[in-house]
């Protein structure tokens, strides 16, 4: 975990110490590790270069064209961290996006422009599996190991506490720099799961609730509020300039999923947004 103690006296934050654990969240930090594909073991949690796909898996499609490959997360590397045992205990995710036009993901016409895939069967049947054609689209991104970490993440909204303006200031400089995790001035993108997505624009569980309900529900309505609470961030990718993927403007992509969804490994229910400056 992250020297919060640290974080906290540099803000100046140290005597709420108590207030602020109380509203942070647990997520699992990812950390790139630079070493040859080759090096990677399949099945293995990583970042680009090609996927380890079971024979029954094939590439996802989208406009006639096939979706890049993100990444794949081994859940049972990741397991030691998932404080709220929320993610399966075993089995793969692997994410697929468009990302040579990097639809929003919310309006109807950008269905099917990322895919979520699930294997937990033996990894024995997993195999490095190659792009099936190279085209003009043809993108796939460097390779690099995962490593997974405790990480905590902290909402941008929090009950009304007894906090002066300097606290509260001081305390949204703190998240930032918390959850940005950087280290000798080097700032790592923010690449994790589960707990709060650090958004950019609105708050991400609300914006998702909201477009799958336009025209049903108001915005900062109480139904909207509460349907939010219902959703998990799955995964969160920040650009990245060794992936060298830049999601519009210095943006993050968030897949999230409902609770229930979630329990029942229904990972085709996976929920999609992309944000940006």
């Amino acid at each position: 975990m992250q020297n919060i103690d640290q974080y906290l006296e540099e803000y100046d934050l140290l005597h709420m110490k108590e207030e602020i654990l109380k509203i942070a969240a647990s997520s699992i930090g990812i950390i790139k590790e630079n070493v040859s594909e080759e090096d990677i073991p399949v099945g293995s949690s990583k970042f680009g270069g090609l996927p380890d796909l079971p024979s029954k898996f094939s590439y996802p499609t989208y406009n006639d064209g096939y979706l890049t490959f993100l990444a794949q997360l081994n859940l049972e590397e990741a397991k030691l961290f998932d404080k709220n045992n929320l993610l399966p205990h075993k089995g793969i995710l692997y994410f697929f996006y468009d990302i040579m036009e990097q639809p929003w993901g919310l309006d109807g016409e950008d269905e099917g422009c990322f895919k979520v895939l699930y294997f937990d069967g033996n990894l024995e049947e997993l195999e490095r599996t190659p792009y099936p054609e190279e085209t003009e689209d043809y993108f796939p991104l460097s390779a690099y190991k995962v490593i997974f970490h405790e990480k905590l993440s902290f909402s941008e909204e929090f009950e009304e506490m007894e906090w002066d303006e300097e606290e509260i200031e001081n305390f949204y400089e703190f998240r930032e720099h918390i959850m940005q995790e950087t280290e000798e001035d080097v700032s790592y993108p923010m690449h994790y799961m589960l707990g709060q997505p650090f958004n950019i624009q609105n708050d991400v569980f609300e914006e998702i609730v909201y477009y799958e309900n336009k025209e049903k529900l108001s915005w900062d309505s109480k139904e909207i509020h509460s349907k939010a609470e219902d959703l998990v961030l799955l995964f969160q990718m920040d650009s990245d300039d060794d992936l060298e993927v830049m999601w519009g403007d210095a943006g993050i992509l968030y897949f999230c999923i409902n609770k229930e969804n979630l329990q029942k490994r229904q990972f085709d229910e996976v929920k999609f947004t992309l944000q940006c400056y």
